[in-house]
């Protein structure tokens, strides 16, 4: 059964000084689903994400959430809690204070609406056995079954992020990957229909952010709400997510699985950002042949003219390293570098770069032979925009910042 679209975002605009950082842009976010926007710096998905948050409102446009349009509605009357780069954790206190904080701030008669009178005047019957309940229960029980229930909502929150018997540990003296459980801890505890991640891996080291991935993944799973995800990390996107969000320039390039993103690109730029792509200009031959690089090949894609003008993509993982004798094409190997699980070859042929892993090591200067089968050809239809200025804008990663749109 189809799940229900939770977030609607229709026609969304937002400039800052006259450039804009996000353009016209639809998108809408099914319950309980994990989706991540993804794109180099300044392409626009911290600018949405914070738009579906409340810090930022669209020049124009819609928001809308569980039917109801939400541009004017402030962050706090949001069923969404957000977790940022910068976890701002309470260096004064410790975990346990830091997760309680959000419900200690809250009036009585608010922590009641939370845990519905219903299970209050349970745990008040739980903790005062021969009380005698007679219309409305005195302040004092009230308090002592509200900080019973958040003890118990507390410790709860903390058992799933990993972090059960950390509760005294002071905030400052933990780990990076500690302290960002305890920023989601205390996002969660709100039980929030939507939460949004803005990087928040991007301060861990590599293997710690790898495990995290895993770990976020399992705590959606588990918890059943709807995590929007915002990262510059193409690994990140693939490997936690339900649906991906490919953005730059503030428009959105490609959505979909990350099986669909990464195998079927729509074009060059989600090809060359989403994995490593070797993109070569070709002609379609009809009954699913295609000419490039002076030979025609086998593909499985039919939906182009014949004769008409694509863009092949390959991926390098793709190529078959085959004997000279055998291959469709040959090149010679430029430059080779180790990668650990494989050899990374950047190989010449007819004078265009292209990069091939393979598991055996060729030495530069040797010749190579490359065939590739028909089901790893994918095709594009050829666009105006020169290759090397999309790699050029991908290349911008290095200047990343959380504050950067």
């Amino acid at each position: 059964m189809a799940k229900e679209k939770l977030i609607e975002l229709k026609n969304i605009t937002k400039s800052y000084d006259g450039e804009i950082a996000v353009d016209h842009l639809n998108l809408y976010i099914r319950e309980n689903e994990f989706i991540t926007l993804v794109g180099p710096s300044g392409c626009g998905k911290t600018t949405t994400l914070r738009m579906i948050g409340g810090f930022e409102t669209p020049d124009e446009g819609e928001i809308i959430m569980n039917g109801v349009l939400v541009n004017d509605l402030p962050p706090h009357k949001r069923p969404i809690n957000t977790v940022f780069q910068r976890y701002a954790l309470f260096p004064h206190l410790n975990a346990y204070g830091n997760v309680a904080f959000g419900l200690n701030n809250r009036s009585l008669k608010e922590l009641v609406e939370f845990y519905t009178e219903e299970k209050v005047l349970a745990t008040i019957k739980e903790l005062f056995p021969n009380y005698q309940y007679q219309g409305k229960p005195s302040g004092l029980k009230l308090r002592k079954a509200i900080n019973h229930l958040i003890d118990e909502s507390v410790k709860e929150a903390l058992k799933l992020v990993n972090l059960e018997g950390f509760e005294k540990r002071k905030v400052d003296s933990m780990s990076g990957g500690q302290q960002q459980r305890v920023a989601i801890a205390r996002a969660i505890i709100n039980k929030p229909k939507i939460l949004l991640l803005d990087e928040p891996l991007a301060a861990l080291d590599l293997k710690l952010r790898q495990n995290m991935q895993y770990e976020l993944k399992e705590m959606q799973r588990k918890l059943g709400i709807t995590f929007v995800f915002v990262t510059h990390d193409q690994e990140e996107a693939l490997t936690m997510s339900d649906t991906v969000v490919v953005m730059s320039k503030g428009v959105i390039q490609q959505i979909g699985t990350p099986e669909d993103i990464y195998n079927e690109p729509k074009n060059s730029f989600v090809a060359n950002f989403i994995g490593e792509s070797n993109i070569i200009n070709g002609i379609y031959k009809g009954d699913k042949k295609v000419f490039f690089m002076g030979q025609e090949f086998e593909c499985v894609d039919e939906n182009f003219e014949n004769g008409e003008e694509v863009q092949v993509v390959i991926r390098p993982e793709d190529w078959d390293v085959v004997p000279l004798d055998k291959a469709k094409l040959i090149g010679k190997v430029d430059a080779s570098v180790f990668k650990g699980v494989h050899f990374e070859h950047c190989v010449i042929i007819e004078g265009k770069e292209l990069i091939v892993h393979t598991y055996e090591f060729v030495k530069v200067g040797e010749q190579i032979g490359l065939n590739v089968d028909p089901y790893e050809i994918h095709l594009m239809k050829k666009e105006a925009v020169d290759a090397e200025e999309v790699l050029e804008e991908i290349l911008n990663l290095e200047d990343e910042g959380p504050n950067n749109e």
